[in-house]
């Protein structure tokens, strides 16, 4: 199946970005073709809470409990509140476009046909940075919305059994007031109010993160690599050595990506007679620069990543952490220069798709090989994760020019 992104609609500029990721992580994306995904969303949760590659601007943060606090003083039912709440998040999309800035709106193509809206992708930090209180589900509190708004008790199980919800205000007391106009007026500029408002919730919501830290250290121009930016390098103690671990783990495993999709080239040249020539190699350099790379940094230690994942509840299946310290062991013991051509380094990659895709293996598939799309122009950087630091920059942009207006 084709990745798309007909329900996220984003700038052309973000939209040719995403395309060239959609090129590079086909299917469920290439660090799921190796299982990397979760080792990922650990990192990402541990330096950046509440955040998705899915947001785009941060006041949407601001606009999804306005939409509903204003359907809440008209008091529509429960039964009626999600088609309401659509109407106002679609019809809000023709509000931002009227703005100057009018970069990463969702839905600007799709409109009305727009499956998942604005309140559905940002109900995680609604709910992980204490904005909305009871911290339950979009659904929960859709079916509970007539008793909240009716200051009727409501059931008190939450979502989770032997879970019981807090009757206290359901939105935070501080919460900023929507501007006059909204929604038929919107845009995606802060005020200093909102901004404050916002980096207090975080900063008490995700204390000891890179996150909490870059609300108040960062600035409204971070740099385009989160490893360059100089607010999140001098991050004090533990929030500095998480972000180090992050660093070096996407460094590490950068170059089994590489080594995957030289093995997918490699074989659809031998069983489907493409020639693939630029494609592969493109994809030797890159691994040679990234081995050089490797080489050139200090040792990796997998154990610290693994007591971060079992401290913060994550899971570690035995093969996936089997997978990463034999990749370590065995380019520790290799020469930069021989790392393509390795026979164990390309077994082990090959036997980590065999188990984790089955019969769906592209090495093994004819069919799957076919919709691999090869290209000439590629960069190590290209498969280092970032832990959403793309979003994370720009909400920094957006929360720090709050306090500059």
């Amino acid at each position: 199946m084709q990745a798309t992104l007909t329900w996220l609609d984003l700038t052309a500029s973000d939209r040719d970005k995403m395309r060239r990721v959609l090129d590079l992580f086909k299917e469920q994306g290439t660090l799921d073709e190796m299982g990397l995904g979760s080792l990922r969303d650990v990192l990402s949760d541990a330096l950046f809470p509440g955040t998705s590659y899915i947001q785009t601007r941060l006041r949407y943060v601001l606009f999804v409990p306005w939409i509903y606090q204003r359907l809440e003083a008209r008091r529509v039912r429960s039964g009626d509140v999600e088609r309401a709440a659509r109407a106002v998040e679609v019809d809000l999309i023709g509000r931002l476009e009227q703005n100057e800035d009018a970069r990463g709106i969702i839905g600007v193509v799709a409109r009305a046909a727009l499956v998942r809206l604005p309140s559905s992708l940002y109900w995680g930090p609604l709910t992980r940075w204490g904005i909305f209180r009871p911290q339950q589900s979009q659904g929960w509190y859709h079916s509970h919305f007539d008793a909240l708004v009716d200051g009727r008790g409501v059931v008190g199980r939450a979502d989770d059994p032997g879970v019981i919800w807090s009757r206290d205000a359901h939105w935070h007391p501080r919460m900023p007031e929507a501007p006059k106009g909204f929604p038929g007026e919107a845009s995606f500029a802060f005020t200093h109010d909102e901004a404050d408002f916002l980096r207090g919730r975080i900063e008490e919501s995700c204390a000891g993160t890179l996150l909490a830290w870059l609300v108040r250290n960062g600035s409204d121009s971070p740099a385009e690599n989160v490893w360059d930016d100089p607010d999140a390098l001098r991050a004090p103690g533990s929030i500095g050595d998480t972000l180090e671990l992050a660093r070096r783990f996407s460094l590490h495993v950068a170059g089994i990506p590489l080594l995957y999709n030289l093995l997918v080239a490699e074989r659809r040249r031998e069983v489907l007679d493409q020639d693939d020539g630029q494609a592969i190699d493109a994809l030797r350099r890159a691994l040679a620069e990234w081995a050089r790379a490797e080489a050139g940094d200090s040792p990796y230690e997998p154990d610290v990543l693994w007591d971060l994942v079992v401290r913060r509840g994550g899971r570690l299946p035995h093969h996936q952490r089997v997978f990463i310290e034999s990749w370590s062991r065995r380019i520790a013991e290799l020469d930069p220069a021989s790392m393509a051509d390795d026979p164990r380094l390309r077994a082990l990659g090959a036997e980590r798709e065999l188990r984790l895709k089955g019969g769906r293996a592209r090495l093994a598939n004819r069919n799957r090989l076919v919709d691999w799309s090869p290209w000439s122009n590629i960069r190590p950087m290209d498969f280092r994760m970032d832990f959403r630091w793309v979003r994370v920059r720009q909400f920094l942009i957006d929360l720090h020019g709050g306090f500059a207006a």
